[in-house]
């Protein structure tokens, strides 16, 4: 017999003469079943049975392990059980599912189906399962449960929430033993606050982690008061939530709205909150309004504030005015256009007059040529070449 079921019932029988049918059944299923690994346990107030099928109503099912661990249990108001009893259709269910003793999942769902003597479990409709151990919610049409991996594939209309975090995606696995959600197609992910929304294809979200990861092209949007201040494109990111950074990398394209500044780059750390962002790779900052490019070895520029820092063989442009000023650091303005440069500057002017200066220090503004170089060793003089035509 390969019959898995065991069925523990309240049931009264009027006829006494049915006792001794009834025991010698019971004990002959019982003998049958002790060689199994694995047992599935049901507890109902009312069946109904045909020569094929059984139906139980307001039942609660079980399913453990060969070592006799519980793996789920749940309550259905009602289980259609087909003649092998292998699959089971079940409306209404609510219940638990465990991993080593402990509660992973509380799930509930409008209908669900048993497969594979409880290997499987599948739900439909308006499903929830909730993981008390990190307060993640997850939502979907439809679920698959798999006790051997600890593995629940959610499909169809895909929702996660928690208190740092609220997601959609078309589709989404959640490993319980990692507490690792990872979610494909579609995907629009927002930060508590609504401060930050994400947009990509691919996301691995570890939960006790509070660490999110892309690792295809994505688009990071930052809203201050709903207002968009910050928009940033990148093939990679990291997302560290309980830091309220993102470590960003590969082919970046960062545009602040306000100040009217790009950034371009391989690598960046951006604090979304306090809009910082650090680079230590060769960084390019546009300032397209007036046509200024000012470019370095590595940056800080703090967009909070206006200011951006560079160092390392540092280059600022005027397009407008055609002219260039070099040095080994520079601290910008972007609002208010001025400079300031120390280390080797030198300052090319090609409009009249066409000059070239030289000096530790430089002051003053790119846009409008308005360029001081001085000296820092009073001794030594700035060297000045103008070029006549």
């Amino acid at each position: 017999m390969n019959q898995q079921h065991q069925f523990r019932q309240v049931k009264y029988l009027p006829l006494k003469w049915f006792k001794g049918v009834i025991l010698l059944l019971l004990l002959s299923l019982v003998a049958c079943q002790s060689s199994q690994p694995g047992s599935q346990n049901l507890e109902t107030s009312g069946e109904t049975r045909d020569e094929t099928n059984l139906t139980l109503q307001n039942a609660t099912l079980e399913q453990s392990n060969a070592e006799g661990e519980i793996l789920w249990k749940i309550q259905v108001d009602e289980a259609k059980y087909s003649p092998d009893r292998k699959t089971a259709n079940l409306t209404a269910v609510k219940g638990n599912i465990f991993q080593d003793g402990q509660i992973v999942l509380q799930v509930k769902s409008d209908y669900g189906v048993i497969q594979r003597d409880g290997a499987e479990i599948f739900l439909k409709d308006n499903v929830v399962a909730v993981d008390p151990r990190n307060e993640a919610v997850l939502r979907s049409e439809e679920v698959e449960w798999q006790p051997e991996t600890s593995l629940l594939t959610v499909r169809r209309n895909v929702r996660g929430s928690h208190p740092q975090l609220e997601a959609s995606a078309n589709e989404g696995k959640y490993n319980t033993l990692e507490q690792k959600l990872e979610l494909t197609g579609k995907i629009k992910a927002t930060s508590e606050a609504r401060q930050l929304q994400l947009k990509t294809e691919h996301l691995i979200w570890q939960i006790p982690k509070q660490t999110i990861i892309g690792d295809r092209l994505l688009t990071m949007i930052r809203f201050q008061n709903k207002t968009i201040t910050d928009r940033l494109v990148a093939n990679k990111a990291r997302v560290l939530l309980d830091k309220k950074q993102i470590i960003i990398k590969e082919n970046i394209e960062y545009k602040s709205l306000q100040p009217p500044l790009q950034i371009a780059t391989n690598e960046i750390i951006w604090h979304y909150q306090t809009r910082q962002v650090y680079s230590s790779q060769p960084v390019q900052l546009i300032q397209y309004a007036q046509n200024v490019t000012v470019t370095g070895n590595e940056g800080h520029v703090n967009l909070a504030e206006n200011i951006a820092y560079l160092k390392g063989g540092v280059q600022g442009v005027s397009t407008m005015n055609d002219s260039t000023l070099y040095s080994n650091n520079l601290t910008w303005n972007v609002v208010a256009q001025t400079i300031e440069a120390y280390g080797n500057v030198i300052y090319e002017q090609n409009q009249d007059p066409k000059l070239n200066l030289t000096g530790e220090k430089a002051v003053g503004t790119l846009v409008d040529n308005n360029i001081i170089v001085t000296n820092s060793d009073r001794q030594e003089r700035v060297v000045t070449e103008i070029f006549p035509e």
